[in-house]
């Protein structure tokens, strides 16, 4: 079980932390058939069999085994009929018969008021506006009044990549992630200021998104705070050489939980209880 650190509890409780969602959270939803969302070595997967030539097929498909993953998208979506990809992403990410797992819900039962997930999907956000009591707005990184949104008392899910409702600014394949830096400065001026001024706790995330160690890396150099984020990774998932370069390279602190996925809910279960206990006498 997760040994919950009292500053994480704390910030929690206190509403200054907030959630970094990954694809992992997203892969543990599943429809009534049993299917479930796509991860990301998966989707790949899925993707290198629409490209026709063999030849090609096989020197991408040697980049994903090298972990090349943006690179080989990036091949896969200039080898491919557009309306193939199109129609595969709308298979992996908008399927509406995923309903959210009992990880959404202890994940939703935190209570922060800011979420940031790059996860293309709406499994988590439908759920939040099916069961909350309070307004909750999804805002992509593209939107102009971000800034205004995060300073006011509304409840947000912040779509880093975007959302698979608007295909054309997802944030997918390498090319996709320069054009975003470029065209979208003021996006990642103001994560670099969430992630500065708050802990931020990483949910299903494989702390492999290049855009988001960079700015923590910055935030590292320019802070150099006492006070950690936190990533939750199933034991043994990453060497003890991972979690130091972690600790020293980023200022995040891994918290194992394990052996099993699900027991991740149950520690978010005992963090829940924790978190109640001190809000009711706060």
């Amino acid at each position: 079980m997760i040994d919950w650190p009292k500053n994480l509890v704390n910030e929690i409780a206190r509403k200054r932390c907030i959630l970094f969602l990954g694809a992992g959270v997203s892969a543990s939803a599943k429809s009534p058939t049993g299917k479930r969302p796509k991860e990301w070595k998966e989707f790949l997967t899925a993707a290198v069999n629409l490209i026709k030539d063999p030849a090609k097929k096989t020197e991408i498909a040697s980049l994903i085994e090298a972990n090349k993953n943006l690179l080989a998208l990036q091949a896969i979506r200039a080898e491919t009929d557009p309306a193939d990809y199109h129609n595969l992403l709308n298979d992996s990410f908008n399927d509406p018969a995923f309903a959210p797992s009992e990880l959404h819900k202890q994940i939703f039962k935190l209570d922060s008021r800011l979420v940031i997930t790059t996860n293309f999907d709406k499994i988590y956000e439908r759920h939040c506006l099916a069961v909350s009591t309070e307004g909750f707005k999804v805002i992509p990184y593209s939107s102009r009044s971000l800034g205004d949104e995060i300073r006011s008392d509304t409840s947000l899910i912040i779509k880093a990549h975007g959302t698979i409702d608007e295909i054309a600014t997802m944030i997918f394949t390498k090319s996709e992630y320069h054009e975003a830096k470029e065209n979208h400065a003021s996006f990642y001026s103001i994560l670099k200021a969430l992630l500065l001024t708050n802990t931020c706790i990483f949910i299903g995330c494989g702390m492999e998104d290049p855009d988001v160690l960079l700015l923590l890396e910055e935030v590292k150099i320019t802070a150099n705070s006492t006070r950690p984020h936190y990533t939750l990774v199933k034991a043994g998932a990453i060497s003890q050489y991972a979690i130091q370069d972690l600790k020293s390279a980023y200022n995040i602190r891994t918290l194992e939980y394990g052996p099993d996925h699900t027991d991740l809910v149950t520690d978010l279960s005992l963090l829940n209880d924790q978190i109640n206990a001190i809000r009711a006498t706060s």
